[in-house]
């Protein structure tokens, strides 16, 4: 994981579950009465840099003007960091103590923004506090439990994970997860590199919290259906089957899905689709209205019908991409 060469400044924060989440703070918190905060929770594999790389993309240049991003780090995933003591906090408990994120930092309220089993916790928590979220992004979100042959992989791969051990089939299921059926070289080189980076026995821990997650999919029609939400995967992701069941839960009204077709990895693969869909779902909150949306001459705006309310929109996303934006 390469450094952005930024100086993130790092606030550790006390809570109820995790004991200290280390929380990156990119953009002046003096200013949060006048700007966007935007809550970040990443991944599995990765770390809070995934989020601040993509922050530094030019595409998003206009909005990291006007927005401060509170950079959430999972439980002992920041690099090279200590082992982590004492019982794992599941996903729930996590997307819980965001909360005193918000409190320490005297933020009223936020935009979610979370990928992968981030993206789930930062559903769970808007669930519970959704006074506090004006919209959410889920990239590569996933409500339900494990489908039945992940299921028998987390059995067997469970038994080393409870024991803090990263076995081959572990790390072949991180590279999965982030690059689908690409080429294995990739794969390789992505397993090397969090060997090199993250501490194995706490990987393992927020793996095995994420494998063992409870089903959210039932909750999200009514306590996500006064919430803006924006879900985003690539159209070679794993286990997309799991974004289209998560959206069918959804209130479509407040709901847009943005599929990017021959893409894995939405946040690296394909920033300018993510950042402009980002900027409409934030328009649309009445937030970041004097932000240009990068690399498009007009926006398209759909409503649902009635009819369509309970099929997907499956946005496929080209050059130039078009937008849906629900109403």
């Amino acid at each position: 994981m390469q450094s952005s060469g930024e100086q993130i400044p790092l606030l550790p924060v006390q809570t109820t579950h995790c004991g200290v989440l280390h929380v990156y703070v990119q953009g002046n918190l003096e200013e949060r009465a006048g700007k966007t905060v935007i809550l970040t929770v990443h991944d599995i594999g990765t770390n809070h840099k995934s989020f601040i790389r993509f922050c530094n993309h030019p595409s998003m240049a206009d909005v990291k003007a006007k927005t401060i991003f509170l950079h959430v780090c999972v439980p002992g995933q920041e690099d090279h960091s200590a082992e982590f003591v004492g019982d794992f906090p599941t996903l729930t408990q996590i997307g819980e103590d965001l909360l005193c994120v918000l409190e320490k930092l005297d933020v009223k309220s936020c935009i979610g923004f979370g990928e992968g089993a981030g993206a789930n916790i930062i559903a769970r928590f808007a669930m519970e506090y959704p006074n506090r979220i004006m919209a959410i992004i889920l990239v590569h979100c996933t409500s339900t439990t494990a489908g039945i042959l992940e299921y028998c992989k987390d059995k067997i791969m469970n038994v080393r994970l409870e024991n803090g051990v990263m076995s081959d089939g572990a790390w072949d299921v991180l590279a999965a997860h982030k690059f689908g059926s690409s080429d294995k070289k990739d794969k390789q080189e992505y397993i090397d590199t969090l060997k090199n980076t993250l501490n194995a026995k706490n990987l393992s821990k927020y793996l095995l919290a994420f494998s063992k997650r409870s089903d959210i999919s039932s909750l999200l029609g009514t306590k996500l259906d006064t919430v803006d939400a924006l879900l985003v995967s690539g159209g070679n992701r794993p286990h997309l089957g799991s974004v289209y069941s998560t959206h069918k839960n959804m209130n479509k009204k407040k709901t847009t899905l943005l599929i990017v077709d021959n893409v894995c990895d939405v946040m690296t693969e394909a920033p300018d689709n993510l950042a402009r869909s980002l900027i409409l779902l934030c328009k649309g909150c009445g937030v970041l209205s004097g932000v240009a949306i990068p690399g498009m001459e007009r926006q398209r705006t759909l409503s649902s019908s009635m009819e369509e309310a309970d099929r997907p929109r499956r946005l496929s996303v080209t050059n130039p991409p078009p937008i849906l934006q629900a109403q």
